[in-house]
């Protein structure tokens, strides 16, 4: 049976003492991926203040467990929904617990256990979490999300075009969708997310003119490449360990801002032209608030990486 409750991390992460201050603003993305485009906008996250980014602006990347591979567009809508149900019940979680947990125990329990789990008996604390776990309910997961709030958060969804699964039509409801529910909508990429990470290493426009129709169809090349991810690798490696975010792509963010302006970036011409605005969501969390009341220089000398940005947020390029 289909895991009704999304909202879900593959293990409890602590906040670090820099996650501990309270941002003023929050997107909350909902990816279509759960590896590479994770690990990379949390990047954009771990190394803000050399991207010269407010830390009172931030990221939640909504997630999900990794054997979750429910990722059509429609789901990723609903994984973002399941968060905003959450988020109305406010600081008060008990409403979000699921009916089946509290036909078979008492309301009095269930809020013992969320004020103060160690007080409760272990062997019934022990048979209440394995319920929540039967249900793939995530309940510390939840409670770290209930704590954000803010009256400037945005809500957001990220999906690739990726046209051998999304069929134009489906794309097309969800940018409608998100629009009129008010919703951010990021088509990141068309066709795909290495496309984007293509643009770090490469001037695409340039370098391949003539092959662009190729970048369109991003057919396979191998059992493990399309041709856009064999270009990809062809430039950098990505291990194990993931696309090792610092090393590989965050001193190369100027250029791929850059270069991602000479290809489509609004919503509705990434649905059949090649493209992505996934620069322009780094732009905007760039330029908030007004760039006069951000600190942007830095005493350590990696941050050489901010006079950039401090042109950059006020070139008249649209979002």
């Amino acid at each position: 049976m289909a895991n009704k409750y999304r909202l879900s991390s593959n293990a409890y992460e602590r906040e670090t003492a820099d996650e501990q201050i309270s941002p003023k603003k929050i997107y909350f993305i909902s990816v279509e991926g759960v590896a590479t485009e994770v690990e990379y906008i949390k990047g954009l996250s771990a190394y803000r203040s050399e991207l010269g980014i407010n830390v009172l602006v931030n990221v939640e990347v909504l997630r999900r467990h990794t054997k979750d591979g429910h990722s059509a567009p429609e789901q990723v809508i609903e994984l973002l929904e399941e968060y905003l149900t959450l988020r109305d019940a406010g600081s008060d979680i008990f409403p979000d617990i699921p009916n089946t947990i509290k036909n078979d125990f008492t309301p009095e329990f269930i809020r013992s256990y969320l004020s103060s789990p160690e007080s409760i008996n272990i062997n019934e604390r022990k048979q209440f979490e394995l319920a929540l776990t039967k249900i793939g309910y995530d309940l510390s997961y939840r409670k770290y999300l209930s704590k954000y709030a803010n009256a400037h958060d945005e809500f957001c969804i990220m999906i690739d075009r990726d046209t051998g699964s999304h069929s134009a039509e489906d794309m097309r409801f969800v940018v409608q969708y998100c629009e009129k529910n008010n919703y951010r909508c990021f088509i990141i990429t068309n066709p795909c997310f290495e496309f984007w990470l293509l643009l770090h290493f490469s001037d695409i426009h340039e370098e391949y003119a003539d092959y662009l129709d190729k970048i369109r169809e991003n057919r396979k090349v191998s059992k493990t490449h399309t041709f856009v991810s064999k270009e990809l690798s062809l430039r950098v490696h990505h291990g194990k360990k993931g696309i090792s975010f610092k090393e590989n792509y965050l001193p190369h963010i100027e250029d791929a801002m850059v270069r991602a302006t000479k290809f489509a970036s609004d919503n509705n011409a990434l649905i059949e032209e090649i493209g992505c605005n996934i620069w322009k969501l780094i732009k905007e969390r760039l330029c908030y608030p007004k760039i006069e009341t951000i600190s942007l220089i830095h005493a350590s000398p990696r941050n050489m990486i901010v006079p950039f940005f401090q042109t950059y947020c006020l070139l008249s390029v649209k979002i």
